[in-house]
């Protein structure tokens, strides 16, 4: 979540020198709403709650030895953004320093590095460019100072404070396998320049990406365990520092500590005494004075015990995550009453029962995506990326959030690579750029899907034209429990229903409907989960590839972005007999593809292809969760 902050200083007349190092501005990084909001400290504006303008300079004068003053107003990020236009021999060089001895701050402290003479942008290449780079810094006063060589020119300079972004976690691949990988290109390409905390797993094959992302100076962390979550499991201080302490994350100098997954609300047996005993020493011990501890936790503040394990997380300096894990509502009416008693109302109850919380809080939502996985994306009538983007923005505008500390969604394993991507897009459009305007309209997102009809056979076949290959072949049905087996999280009667057929062997059975509402040109995913209804009563279940065809008339498929996918059921995710070791296998259905025209033919069978069963005759399967959706273009 955190590539450590190498703030790289120097001693300069009794001032530290901050140095940022440079990334490629997102080519689709969208201009900042104006906005006069006053923010506490003189000189700066607030964006949103998240981000506060520290500097905005257009075509300012940077002669050699240019300097621009601003305050940061907390321990922190800060974004640098500068434009420069260079001809041949020219260079432009911005360093950020402070201009006062910097404050004591309990939060951990950096190494001094002999690289902090390097500026934090600089611009050789010839043309116009624009480079970005962020940094951990304590409050306090700054200058951005800027440096000029041949012909060249600074046209554009930007310092904000931001949140921390953190990434969950790296080579945390998806759970079906054809999305991924979630590997060291993946990030490059989408999530990096969006983000400044990674959590990762600490693995030494990945140590030349970490010193990659450290030469940044941004951070890298490992996510690890809970000693002793079982109330039954003795534990002392001293064996909880030690788990800790031992962790590739406090013994590894290049890694910034560790992400401790996960405080729950405690309850005789908990051994937060002692946990909070272990935290106190880590934060004292001189060995571990430039390291992290992050908890992941619950609602943990109502709680005196635990609420004093928070305070003596925050008395140390340390930030903590705070799960939140929102399922879809149905409708936008009940999305806003959720997020108002969900999350403003218990931020409310947070801050009045420990102060200063959110300036130590990473709000941490779910990336959750994936059917058959664990997944928040329950409902097929709902576009999960509307309800991931009004949660961000939520917290970008309500009051309650004022000064959060940083934001993250867990975990990428859990997620398409679709919601992997759109969730930076969302870092980027609220925790950099300190848009206030929701994201999803200006893309053609809506909340409501109105793509398919009875996408998850609640109301029987209505909707659907169905061709049985016989009478009795096809029927709508349920089964209480099945929706949490799929993996739908929490539990809910939403996806108990599907379609049932079973196969014959002189012809498929079929179903088919038109997809409305499309855009011709746009791109839309298509999803669906089948499953064995046999195998369910059974309680046995093996892997295998079911005989089933999707086809779409009027639409184009997306060459490498059409699969069908056999995973198990998700561990915690149990029904009748199938627990534990004994899991279920269905099978995941996926097609992109780009529309042309205003309506396409959706048709679905029990067959593999037209002239082959694919299966065996007599195999009875479940459909359901036939989802259409607009689908993200970077």
């Amino acid at each position: 979540m955190r590539s450590r902050r190498r703030k790289i200083f120097i001693t300069l007349a009794a001032a530290w020198l901050y140095t940022c190092v440079a990334t490629v501005l997102a080519a689709d990084a969208r201009k900042v709403p104006s906005s006069t909001a006053p923010d506490s400290v003189a000189g700066t504006r607030r964006l949103n709650t998240l981000v506060t303008e520290l500097l905005n300079l257009s075509q300012p004068d940077a002669r050699a030895g240019s300097e621009w003053k601003f305050n940061h107003p907390r321990d922190g990020w800060v974004f640098a953004r500068s434009t420069a236009n260079i001809k041949a021999g020219g260079k432009v060089a911005l360093w950020i320093e402070a201009s006062s001895p910097a404050p004591s701050s309990p939060a951990p402290q950096p190494e001094r590095s002999s690289e902090a003479s390097k500026p934090v942008l600089l611009h050789e290449q010839t043309g116009e460019q624009t480079q970005e780079a962020m940094r951990y810094l304590p409050a306090g006063q700054y200058k951005a100072r800027v440096q000029t060589e041949g012909s060249a020119t600074l046209e554009r300079l930007v310092v904000r404070a931001i949140p921390e972004l953190i990434f969950c976690k790296f080579q945390y691949d998806p759970l079906i396998g054809p999305l991924g990988p979630y590997d060291w290109a993946f990030v490059q390409k989408h999530i990096a320049t969006n983000v400044n905390c990674i959590v990762g797993s600490g693995a030494a094959e990945h140590r030349e990406f970490v010193k990659a992302w450290k030469q940044q100076g941004k951070r890298w962390i490992v996510e690890c365990g809970v000693p002793a979550l079982d109330v039954k499991q003795p534990l002392t201080a001293d064996e909880a520092y030690a788990y800790w302490t031992q962790n590739a994350g406090f013994t590894d100098a290049l890694l910034d500590g560790v992400i401790a997954d996960e405080f729950l609300n405690n309850r005789k047996g908990m051994k937060y005494p002692e946990w909070t005993e272990a935290v106190h020493r880590i934060r004292a011990a001189e060995t571990f004075r430039d390291k992290w501890f992050y908890p992941y936790c619950t609602a943990i503040y109502r709680d005196p015990v635990s609420a004093e394990f928070l305070r003596t997380v925050m008395r140390s300096g340390y930030p903590f995550a705070w799960e939140v894990y929102l399922p879809e509502p149905p409708d936008e009416a009940a999305a806003q009453r959720n997020l108002e008693t969900k999350l403003a109302g218990e931020m409310r109850r947070w801050r009045a029962a420990l102060t200063n919380c959110v300036q130590h809080m990473v709000m941490c939502f779910g990336y959750m995506s994936l059917p058959t996985t664990e997944t928040l994306n329950m409902n097929p009538a709902v576009d999960y990326k509307v309800w991931m983007d009004m949660q961000f923005q939520h917290v970008a505008t309500d009051p309650a959030f004022e000064g959060l500390y940083g934001l993250m969604e867990y975990t990428c394993g859990y997620a398409d690579e679709e919601t992997v991507r759109w969730a930076a897009r969302l870092y980027r459009h609220y925790g950099i750029e300190g848009n206030t305007a929701a994201l999803s309209p200006a893309l053609g997102f809506q909340y409501r899907l109105d793509h398919i009809e009875n996408p998850d056979f609640a109301d029987g076949t209505n909707g659907w034209t169905v061709e049985p290959a016989e009478p009795g072949g096809v029927e709508a049905k349920s089964l209480k429990g099945y929706s949490w087996l799929q993996g739908r999280y929490p539990r809910t009667p939403l996806g108990n229903t599907f379609l049932w057929t079973q196969r014959n062997t002189r012809k498929p059975n079929s179903i088919s409907q038109a997809i409305k509402n499309l855009e011709a040109g746009k791109l839309y995913s298509l999803k669906m989960v089948t499953a064995d209804y046999e195998e369910l009563q059974r309680g046995k279940s093996v892997e295998q590839q079911h005989g089933v065809s999707m086809a779409l008339d009027g639409a184009t498929l997306l060459p490498g972005k059409s699969f069908q996918h056999a995973i198990a059921n998700n561990y915690a995710h149990e029904l009748g007999e199938f627990k534990g070791q004994n899991q279920t296998w269905m099978n995941y259905h996926f097609r992109v593809f780009r529309a042309t025209a205003q309506t396409a033919k959706l048709a679905i069978s029990d067959w593999a292809s037209p002239d082959a069963p694919g299966g065996p005759t007599g195999q009875e399967l479940m459909f359901n969760f036939i989802e259409v959706q607009p689908y993200f273009e970077e």
